[in-house]
Formats: C-alpha cells, sequence, structure tokens
C-alpha cells in the first residue's frame, strides 16, 4: 500500500472520530444551556446577560410613547397593542377558586443582593435588577428575578379598584416566558427596604449601583402568598402577550411621604385596564 494512500486512511478516520465526537457531546452541552443550575454556582456577579431585561439606561431621555392621549398615547400604542386578545393590565371581577396543590404555589427564593436601581426615563419608571442567583419556582419550574418595576398607580385592580402603587417583580425562564408577579402597595408604615431603594435614585437615564447596600425581596413580600393568576401581556410598546400574570392578594405598605416621593419623579404610569376577552382567571384559596 503506497504511503499517501495510507495517510489518506488515517486522515479519513480521524476526521470520522472528531465528528462522532462533537455530534456525541453536543445534545448535553445544549441541555445544559438550556436549564439553569438548580443552586447558583459560586463567585457568580453582575448580569446574566442572555437572561436579563436590558436597563433601558441610555445617555438621552427620549420616550417613543405616552401614558397621556396623543399621538403617543395609549389608544395609539403600535401593532398587538391594539389588536391583540390577552392584553394587560385587566380589573379582576370573577375568578376561580382553585386549591394547592392543583394550582401550584410560587416558591420564593431570593437572597440580599446589591442595591442597582435604574432610573428609566424612556419607560417612566425606576426599577431595580438583580444578579443571576435570585430565582422563583413554580411546580419545579425556575424563574430568575430579573428586576422590579414601579407603578403608580398599581395597574391591575380588583373589582375595579387600583392600589396607590404597585411594584412588578419581573421573571424569565430559561426559554425566556416571562412570569410577572404584582404586589399592591397601600398606604401605611414606612417600609425600610423602599427607603433604602429611594436614598440612592439616580438621575434620569442613569443607573447607581451601590455596593455594601444590600436588599431582600423576601423582606417586600406580604406575609400570606395568596395570588390571582392569568395569561396577559407586557403593559408597555410592543405588549407582546408573552406573560404569566401573578397578583398577590394581599398588598404591602409604604409610607404617604414613600408614595409622594416617587411620584415627584413618575406618575400615572398605569396602562388604560384592558378587556378580559374570556380569559381564566383563577384565584388561589
Amino acid at each position: 500500500m503506497s504511503c499517501n494512500r495510507v495517510t489518506g486512511i488515517c486522515l479519513l478516520a480521524f476526521s470520522v472520530l472528531c465528528l462522532f465526537t462533537f455530534i456525541q457531546a453536543a445534545p448535553a452541552g445544549a441541555c445544559q444551556a438550556a436549564q439553569p443550575p438548580e443552586k447558583p454556582q459560586p463567585h457568580q456577579h453582575g448580569h446574566s446577560m442572555d437572561m436579563n431585561i436590558p436597563s433601558g439606561v441610555t445617555d438621552k431621555c427620549g420616550p417613543k410613547f405616552t401614558y397621556e392621549e396623543g399621538p403617543g398615547g395609549p389608544s395609539h400604542w403600535p401593532s398587538v397593542c391594539n389588536t391583540g386578545q390577552m392584553q394587560a393590565p385587566i380589573d379582576i371581577t370573577q375568578t376561580e377558586k382553585v386549591a394547592f396543590p392543583l394550582l401550584p404555589p410560587l416558591q420564593f427564593s431570593y437572597k440580599p443582593a446589591d442595591l442597582d436601581i435604574v432610573n428609566d426615563c424612556n419607560n417612566y419608571e425606576l426599577k431595580v435588577r438583580f444578579p443571576v442567583n435570585q430565582w422563583l419556582k413554580v411546580a419545579r419550574k425556575p424563574y430568575r428575578l430579573s428586576e422590579i418595576r414601579f407603578k403608580e398607580p398599581g395597574e391591575t385592580a380588583v373589582n375595579g379598584k387600583r392600589p396607590p402603587m404597585s411594584l412588578q417583580l419581573v421573571h424569565l425562564s430559561p426559554e425566556a416566558n416571562l412570569l410577572v408577579v404584582e404586589i399592591p402597595v397601600v398606604v401605611g408604615k414606612e417600609n425600610p427596604v423602599i427607603k433604602a431603594v429611594w436614598e440612592h435614585i439616580p438621575k434620569g437615564g442613569k443607573e447607581n449601583t451601590i455596593a455594601g447596600v444590600k436588599i431582600n425581596v423576601m423582606d417586600l413580600l406580604p406575609a400570606d402568598h395568596g395570588f390571582y393568576r392569568f395569561p396577559g401581556s407586557l403593559t408597555t410598546p410592543i405588549c407582546n402577550e408573552v406573560v404569566q400574570w401573578y397578583v398577590m392578594k394581599n398588598p404591602i405598605e409604604m409610607s404617604e411621604a414613600q408614595i409622594a416621593k416617587y411620584k415627584k419623579y413618575y406618575h400615572n404610569t398605569a396602562r388604560p385596564l384592558q378587556p378580559l376577552n374570556n380569559r381564566p382567571v383563577v384565584e388561589s384559596k
């Protein structure tokens, strides 16, 4: 057998071996990318860009929509905002009560994190962002807490009434599905977590990360984790109908002064209520 022929056979065998190894390894790698670890890996810091919503921070504030009626107002928001059948927010007036475990509970697993606050002047809101180790599970499925958005007044209504404010905890699954937990806010005692957040509000279009000032979202949850659940959408353009909404049945408190301080930055930032269109709304009992 010639030397060239032997060399060719060796190269062919080597190529086949490499291809086989790649094919065998690829599915395992893909599975690992699709599922987050059950426990966060140590020494992970910062934001996971593949699972985080953009901060909205820009050097120039130039909102592309408004909450007031006019050319950029809600009735003129583009695309699915005015054609969709599962838009949010809604007025919850009738529900089907479902007991656990038929309706899986919310399993919160948040940890203290350095305060990272954004003054998102393009979307009329302050929001707090989180690193990769903040998790919520529903029926063993993990959702990572990306950020808290503040709304004034609260967006989802119950029997026609909206709360003075609300917190919207925005979560992302590994498949990039959105889950929002909305917590109504009523006037009451000063909230110590909110006090720490409000002390570090940046200028419009800026982000402020404060090492050493830690907040724990567990301290922003009501004691009773009962909720309403319905399928819906984002409440700002582009209003994609990709959100599972959980609205807590019980509120948390903020002082009147704390709510007033937020309103100095943004107010009347709740989208008009949208038709239910026969969507199922369930309530935990």
